[in-house]
């Protein structure tokens, strides 16, 4: 069909037209329940997809809303956004510095496009590391460079030597749960 007054072929343009859909954007975290221990960074990562192309991104924690391709003090990293391979994917990191068990648990990241918004959640499960009995007593206290040795008199092995042995077993014990208790 051909318009008259403009001399242009609208049913061509008809057949050559992209139709362009618009679609919410999607969001998948990498570990939705990621463990953190008292001391160590926490990483969190997502991929999110959104075509049209997503216009803000950011990382909610408590109170604070963090952007990505912004550093926060010592405390908060959160990286800048990535491309991924797959057309219009894209990835968020952020890492917090220094878990301890007044941070709060969960973190959010909200990607919004014209197509709508779509958030992830993580649920960090915050674990308290069993210490090992060390060769040092605390930081603030001098490090012994070689184990200690305690040597026991050697008894004989009748039934009067018995007692005492049980005594030491219970003593033994007693050292180490006490040491272990409040490492």
């Amino acid at each position: 069909m051909l318009c008259n007054n403009n001399n242009i072929n609208i049913e061509a343009m008809r057949r050559h037209s992209t139709i362009r859909t618009i679609s919410a954007p999607t969001v998948v975290a990498r570990n939705s329940t990621p463990v953190a221990y008292p001391g160590s960074p926490l990483h969190l990562a997502v991929e999110f997809c959104a075509n049209p192309p997503a216009h803000a991104a950011r990382w909610l924690h408590g109170d604070r809303v963090y952007t990505p391709g912004n550093q926060y003090g010592n405390t908060v990293l959160a990286y800048g956004v990535t491309d991924l391979p797959t057309p219009y994917c894209k990835e968020a990191r952020l890492t917090y510095v220094s878990m301890h068990e007044r941070v709060p648990r969960t973190f959010y990241f909200i990607v919004s496009s014209p197509g709508g918004v779509a958030e992830a959640i993580f649920k960090v499960n915050f674990t308290m590391r069993y210490r090992t009995i060390a060769n040092a007593i605390d930081d603030e206290e001098e490090e012994l460079s070689e184990p200690e040795e305690i040597h026991f008199p050697v008894f004989d092995s009748s039934n009067k030597s018995r007692p005492l042995t049980k005594y030491l077993s219970l003593l033994i014990y007693s050292i180490i749960f006490f040491l272990y208790r409040t490492c």
